[in-house]
């Protein structure tokens, strides 16, 4: 999608750095390209960091995929608002559901992250997360995010 059909103030033809449509900075931005976006689907991409606060030793916190569904689902609705020509308004992870992690990443992977809301009520969003390395699942499930209405 583009923002044409967002009604834009500007136009920014996809893939897109997400950098612009994030407040994460490293080491916390983890997700770095928003590649798709339609409807109440969006992809990103990302490289598994090789170091960090999402290892301990040379195991990989669950909660990083957790981390990097929300943070998909934040630069979708940053590059939603700067086509809509809006000032990007603030949201945080409320809640996790039903996240099952069922494969392995190398640091240095490539990993694309598919999202989709499923429910609205009010300023609360039930979002589907799967992420995929070399095409293969490697974790899926829901998250709950508030977004400020503004």
């Amino acid at each position: 999608m583009s923002c044409d059909e967002l009604k834009p103030q500007r136009k920014a033809e996809l893939p897109q750095d997400g950098g612009q449509y994030l407040p994460h900075r490293p080491p916390m931005r983890f997700v770095d390209t928003l590649l798709e976006r339609s409807g109440e689907r969006a992809v990103a991409s990302g490289v598994m960091p090789a170091s960090g606060i999402c290892f301990d030793d040379q195991f990989i916190f669950p909660e990083y995929f957790v981390e990097v569904v929300a943070q998909a689902v934040a630069m979708a609705n940053g590059y939603d608002a700067a086509c809509a020509g809006e000032k990007m308004s603030g949201g945080m992870l409320v809640g996790i559901d039903t996240f099952r992690f069922s494969g392995s990443v190398s640091p240095g992977a490539e990993l694309k992250i598919v999202t989709e809301k499923t429910f609205e009520f009010g300023a609360v969003r039930i979002i589907h997360g799967e992420v995929f390395c070399d095409g293969r699942l490697v974790a899926e499930g829901d998250i709950k995010v508030w977004e400020d209405p503004g």
